[in-house]
């Protein structure tokens, strides 16, 4: 379908082979007083979407365009929509459920036809549209891959939670196996989710974009570049965010850190981003973090109760644990081009 190069370091990167120049490093930009959320969202404690959200935001405002924004019916609608000052000097819009992608088909013709009659510089402006893993995995899927195949520039954000968390916490197809949802509860005939969770990026992929990476508010450098690059490059381009969400997640409000932290270290998310060369069709792969020790991933399951009744079942954990392994697999020449096996540094614990 398209050629694989991995790129040669690992590490968050500001270089692209798409873009003339390098991104700009966030640090660069020294102490420019540039918000993304500001006061007035209803959040709850503890939400790595907020953090996530603010800052895409914030990176999106230093590059000096105007941000205009389509938001999926979600938890990010409901806890900004009802104060929309909180989005500071941002056009928003709130769509239904399924529709963020074809909204940002309309702005991007709302503001090809401004530009056209002289109202706004065709390069001022930065098309974002922003929904959870139900809005983009589920029913926002078609809208989404089409938009895909349209070819359009933009930034398409997913927040992923992991669950329809706004509406009652429904599983999704990002839902993990075992976890315990509305319409996956553990039992005593059916424990919890019994699908492996799809990954959007391979979705986003094959269906054509020109540049796809996964983020999470821990790594916020590695994300605000990641969020700068994208909305500089031609084409459709998505970004993943890993989100944490003590409701939906039955975890404690205050761990948000250590929750994101054991997710990269037992390789739970994965930071990565890739890049494609439209000419030769080629993609190149860039690993963004990689654990200098691999820890189980029954750590990962400890701090959040959705995981109880799987942490019950030897079997389901390392069923867990293979298709950590397998998705890591990947990355596997990368590895050993950077000699970091040979050396001892990465192992499983």
């Amino acid at each position: 379908m398209y050629k694989v190069l991995f790129n040669r370091e690992i590490g968050p990167s500001p270089h692209s082979f798409l873009l003339p120049d390098p991104v700009r490093d966030v640090g660069d930009y020294g102490a420019i007083p540039t918000t993304g959320l500001i006061s007035g969202h209803q959040g709850c404690v503890g939400c790595g979407m907020v953090s996530g959200t603010n800052q895409v935001l914030r990176a999106l405002k230093l590059t000096g365009k105007h941000v205009v924004a389509s938001i999926g019916t979600g938890c990010n609608e409901v806890i900004t929509t009802q104060n929309t000052s909180c989005w500071g000097a941002v056009s928003v819009d709130h769509n239904d459920f399924p529709n963020t992608a074809a909204t940002m088909s309309g702005n991007i013709a709302a503001l090809r036809a401004l530009a056209q009659a002289g109202n706004v510089s065709p390069d001022s402006t930065i098309n974002v549209g922003i929904a959870g893993d139900g809005g983009t995995y589920d029913i926002g899927l078609q809208a989404f891959l089409a938009w895909i195949a349209r070819g359009e520039n933009g930034l398409y954000v997913c927040l992923n939670n992991q669950a329809y968390m706004n509406t009652g916490v429904q599983g999704s197809g990002a839902t993990p196996f075992g976890a315990n949802t509305s319409t996956t509860p553990f039992g005593k005939a059916i424990h919890g989710n019994q699908r492996r969770p799809q990954y959007l990026l391979d979705l986003a992929l094959a269906a054509g974009a020109s540049y796809v990476a996964s983020a999470c508010p821990l790594m916020h450098r590695d994300l605000m570049i990641k969020a700068q690059k994208a909305a500089a490059i031609e084409g459709p381009c998505v970004l993943e965010l890993y989100s944490v969400c003590p409701e939906g997640w039955k975890s404690e409000t205050d761990v948000f850190h250590e929750i994101t932290e054991l997710a990269l270290e037992t390789r739970s998310w994965i930071l990565y981003e890739a890049e494609r060369e439209r000419k030769t069709n080629t993609v190149l792969f860039t690993l963004n973090y990689a654990p200098k020790r691999f820890l189980p991933v029954s750590e990962y399951l400890k701090l959040q109760e959705r995981f109880s009744g799987m942490r019950e079942f030897p079997e389901m954990v390392q069923q867990t644990q293979e298709i950590i392994d397998a998705r890591w697999s990947f990355w596997q020449p990368l590895i050993e081009a950077n000699g970091l096996e040979s050396k001892g540094e990465l192992h499983a614990s």
